[in-house]
């Protein structure tokens, strides 16, 4: 099916600028008009069934034209046949096969100007209305259609030699020139494109459909272009109808994405593909369909064979380039922007490696972008760019500033700055080729208590949001009893509306190993295998941390092998020695807006070196106890003093008879390698 724009520009001395017939309103002789439209109607009703023509507009300069062809008409002829009814002086004659979009914009104009009474009409009698703008609401699909620009053998074959495809594309194009046509008889094959660069896609198909165009296999300048996309809800009908529509020419389809896995795509996500491959046999005699795929697609092109029936394809596949064809494909590249390659650009490419176009463009914008800004425009030499700035900026916020102000803890923050990089490189060196993945930054916090295991845990979610790694940024602590259900059935659920609730930020699990530690009964496993599952669903969404002391978290691993393979870290929080202690013990007197004294200081020291003996000392948690107590003290002492003696110096100071050493209840020690002294 073929649509028309038709132009006739007529010979007119006359000077007036009123429309000669804009409507009927406003028409002067509106039995000219009449006679316009009787001599459309005339010839539509002459060539029922297989063609319409309508007259759109005309002014006292021009009229417009609309025509639609379902079968083998000449349009020239039905053209000639018009204007010699009509015996229009004219000057010109543009007709121009033109889009779906454009012939609504015709055929509304002309019911605007009451030429044809009502369009619906038109689009039903040949089966368009399904592809009106409004047909397309609530599928998410769209489509596209354009023109071949029309090229000879030579000029296609020029640019043939510009991809990487010349072992399968080449050989067609000999195939295609091998058997001219004055008439077009269906088509023997159709084509998959298999690509991971959009402009070799796009360039392939174009100069696929100009040969076919040109040696007669298709009668269609227009041809139709949409995308297939996972689990999208398949328009099948409206599918039907553009197939319909584009009878006589081609439809260019792009399914799969190149950042997709497709050992995982072609499992389900493109469920539709059969009612897909449905109407491309039943529409493979008169029209062209060209699938293009991302390289090494196979679960998706063997999906298509198996339902493709009798259908055949000739696969263009682009392939690698090397050495001097690596060079050749930069050269010709830098003409099209006429701009003189050198070393530099070449140094880029390692002796006997393999590259295909993306990554070689990637290599000339990087040359291009540092060549105009050192040559031609030095101006701007000195300016960095963004990859540059994206490089050298710091994590931001606050929580960072906080974490590497915390003492010690170099395991935690060394795991953070890597999955900040890790974020950060994806960005960088994505046009490098690097793939775009889905990073699993699950982790184990070991550690006795009072190693800031959760606090760290706080503050890794606040930094991840505040660098875009994280949407949400929030954590979602819970333990046992938050993801145990009481009664059966209940605890996957459960574990699943967490998971759900932590979605863009961390979910903590303090002491996981409570889940199955020493406890009869099957919802504690129910609760791990749940939470194995949700974790490799929401592995991108939610990061799962779980904590707890060493030992019996090494306890719960073992017994679940599945968990330990999807954790990415294990951060051990180590206990603090006697000087961080003393150090945390100023830190947090500061954010307190106090001052520990030398005495103080010195106190604190003899009390911790002795309580780090104790099994079960609280390591940072035990000196925050202990500056809460000594600030206790402080108040009494002061209050011990006369009001007017007591300066701002005194509120602020803590003293060392401020600091108490508190009763120990266990005296128990640690185990200590090494010998005793009996």
């Amino acid at each position: 099916m073929r649509f028309y724009r038709i132009n006739v520009f007529l010979n007119n001395e006359d000077d007036e600028f009123e429309d000669r017939i804009p409507a009927r309103r406003n028409v002067p002789n509106w039995r000219e008009a009449q006679n316009y439209l009787a001599i459309c109607d005339n010839i539509s009703d002459s060539i029922v069934d297989r063609g319409f023509l309508f007259l759109s507009s005309a002014s006292n300069y021009q009229q417009v034209l609309g025509l639609i062809i379902r079968n083998n008409l000449n349009e020239d002829k039905i053209v000639s046949r018009y204007l010699k009814e009509s015996k229009l002086d004219y000057e010109r004659l543009d007709i121009k096969e033109t889009t779906f979009s454009d012939l609504e914009r015709i055929l509304n104009t002309a019911e605007r100007y009451e030429f044809i009474e009502d369009t619906t009409d038109i689009y039903r009698e040949y089966d368009l209305e399904d592809l009106l703008r409004r047909g397309l609401r609530g599928y998410g699909f769209n489509f596209e259609e354009k023109i071949i620009k029309e090229r000879k053998k030579e000029s296609i074959y020029l640019s043939a030699n510009s991809y990487f495809a010349n072992e399968s594309f080449l050989p067609e194009l000999d195939r295609i020139y091998a058997g001219r046509n004055k008439k077009a008889y269906g088509h023997p094959v159709d084509y998959m494109i298999e690509s991971d660069n959009e402009r070799t896609q796009q360039g392939v198909s174009q100069l696929l459909l100009q040969a076919l165009y040109d040696v007669g296999r298709i009668e269609n300048l227009r041809y139709s272009e949409f995308e297939l996309k996972p689990d999208m809800s398949f328009p099948i009908k409206i599918v039907k109808t553009l197939y319909k529509s584009c009878a006589g020419g081609a439809v260019i389809v792009s399914i799969g994405n190149k950042e997709e896995d497709d050992e995982d795509i072609a499992s389900g996500e493109y469920y539709y593909l059969e009612d897909f491959c449905k109407i491309v046999r039943r529409h493979c005699r008169d029209v062209l369909t060209i699938i293009c795929l991302p390289q090494e697609c196979t679960n998706i092109r063997m999906l298509l064979y198996e339902n493709l029936g009798n259908c055949t394809f000739v696969e263009i596949k682009e392939e690698a380039a090397s050495d001097e064809g690596a060079i050749s494909y930069l050269k010709e590249y830098a003409k099209n922007y006429k701009i003189r390659t050198d070393k530099m650009l070449f140094s880029s490419l390692e002796k006997g490696k393999e590259y295909f176009t993306p990554e070689l463009n990637a290599i000339f914008d990087e040359w291009y972008s540092k060549k105009i800004k050192n040559t031609v425009y030095s101006q701007y030499k000195d300016i960095q760019g963004a990859k540059t700035l994206i490089k050298a900026k710091k994590p931001k916020g606050t929580a960072y500033e906080e974490l590497e102000s915390m003492i010690g803890l170099s395991s935690a923050k060394e795991v953070l700055n890597r999955a900040l990089d890790s974020y950060k490189a994806q960005i960088l060196y994505k046009d490098k080729g690097m793939p775009v993945e889905e990073f699993c930054n699950h982790m184990i916090f070991t550690g006795n208590p009072g190693t800031a295991k959760t606090t760290v845990a706080r503050l890794f979610a606040r930094i991840l949001k505040d660098n875009n790694v994280l949407s949400k940024g929030h954590i979602v602590e819970v333990g046992r009893g938050d993801l145990v259900g009481k009664y059966v059935g209940w605890t996957a659920p459960t574990v699943q509306r967490k998971f759900k609730e932590a979605r863009g930020g961390i979910l903590f699990i303090d002491e996981a190993y409570s889940l199955v530690d020493d406890r009869g009964g099957l919802f504690g496993d129910e609760a791990i295998n749940t939470i194995v599952q949700e974790m490799e669903n929401n592995r991108s969404e939610v990061i799962v941390i779980f904590a707890g002391y060493p030992d019996k978290m090494e306890s719960f691993l073992e017994k679940n092998p599945g968990l330990r393979s999807r954790i990415a870290h294990h951060i051990h929080f180590e206990d603090y020695n006697t000087e961080e202690l003393c150090s945390i013990a100023e830190h947090i007197a500061k954010s307190k807006g106090l001052v520990l004294d030398d005495g103080a200081v010195e106190r604190i020291r003899g009390i911790v070196d002795k309580a780090r003996q104790q099994s079960d000392f609280g390591n940072g948690r035990y000196v925050r106890n202990l500056i809460e107590k000594a600030r206790m003290a402080q108040n009494s002492r002061l209050m011990q003093l006369d009001y007017d003696s007591v300066t701002a110096d005194d509120i602020k100071r803590i003293c060392e008879e401020d600091i108490k050493e508190p009763v120990i209840g266990n005296t128990e020690t640690k185990r200590r390698i090494g010998f005793a002294i009996a």
